[in-house]
């Protein structure tokens, strides 16, 4: 189930996000929140799992927060997760006490948009964090036992950046723990400072190569101690590498030095899949005793049909 809680996002001031730059942040009355839970218990009285829709819902305060995680356990009783997304700058505002009690009462998932571990680019993109405040309130959510994912941008500091965003993103992901780490690939978005910056050439996107390479780098610095599963499958990424570190490190690096290592730019897009034993294709699992006839026997596949991009 969706829940709308807030409306717009009270930051909004990152120089790559174009999302809620025409919607006026408010949280959404109690009333409404509550009209809608009695809606949804009509239609669903056993729903199992809540979304809470809006920018950052976790900004609301402690006690708005308590009471929505509350109402939600008293109109549907079989909800077992309550999960939405998350910025650093929200969890600054609980604390340690204050995340751990929310968690008894449903919060079972947070999306954490990090972006990157340099702090340069993070303050060059407006994202209001350091890479240590990140660590930080990361280690609060660990300490509350609510897991989360990681979500970082290859290619966000443009041409020429592809180690230092890398090695930083690894020094701090190396820190925490987290679910999963999701890659997204940096997409220019109309109507936002990124946009102008390309435009006065003032910022000069990293090359397909670069994005590629940026990824290698990336899972090669990255040392975790639990299993974290690691994806690119958001609808951003021209390749798919997937798998679960630390386990899979070694196969994934493979694919993705196979790629690196085709002369032709169009090679540069495939997917790469270990996880489980199986390969990913245009999304659909395929055992590796039921591979069509075609397919390549192994961890990497060509998609000819995209489009190269520089």
């Amino acid at each position: 189930m969706l829940l709308q809680v807030t409306s717009g996002c009270s930051y909004n001031r990152c120089a790559f996000c174009n999302m809620y730059k025409t919607v006026e942040f408010e949280p959404i009355p109690m009333k409404e929140i509550l009209a809608d839970l009695k809606d949804a218990a009509g239609y669903n009285p056993y729903t199992e799992r809540v979304f809470l829709v809006g920018g950052e819902p976790l900004c609301l305060p402690f006690e708005q927060m308590r009471e929505i995680l509350i109402q939600i356990k008293k109109h549907l009783p079989y909800c077992a997760c309550v999960s939405m997304y998350a910025s650093i700058k929200n969890l600054r505002d609980k604390t340690a006490e204050q995340l751990k009690e929310l968690h008894r009462l449903g919060l079972g998932f947070l999306y954490i948009g990090l972006e990157s571990g340099s702090d340069r680019i993070l303050a060059q993109m407006k994202k209001g964090h350091t890479a240590a405040e990140a660590v930080e309130q990361l280690k609060k959510l660990n300490q509350a036992q609510i897991p989360f994912n990681s979500i970082l941008i290859y290619g966000l500091g443009g041409t020429g950046t592809a180690k230092e965003n890398a090695l930083a993103s690894a020094k701090m992901l190396n820190q925490v723990r987290s679910a999963n780490i999701i890659m997204m690939n940096l997409t220019v978005f109309p109507d936002t400072e990124l946009e102008q910056w390309c435009k006065q050439g003032s910022f000069i996107q990293a090359s397909g190569r670069e994005r590629i390479e940026e990824l290698a780098f990336l899972i090669e610095a990255l040392e975790l101690d639990t299993p974290t599963g690691f994806s690119t499958s958001h609808v951003t990424n021209p390749v798919m590498v997937t798998g679960t570190l630390p386990y899979d490190k070694e196969k994934m690096l493979q694919g993705i030095y196979r790629m690196l290592g085709s002369k032709e730019e169009s090679a540069l897009h495939g997917i790469v899949s270990v996880s489980d034993a199986a390969i990913i294709v245009q999304n659909r699992k395929i055992k590796e005793d039921k591979i069509p006839d075609g397919y390549l026997s192994g961890i990497l596949f060509w998609l000819p049909d995209f489009a190269a991009f520089t």
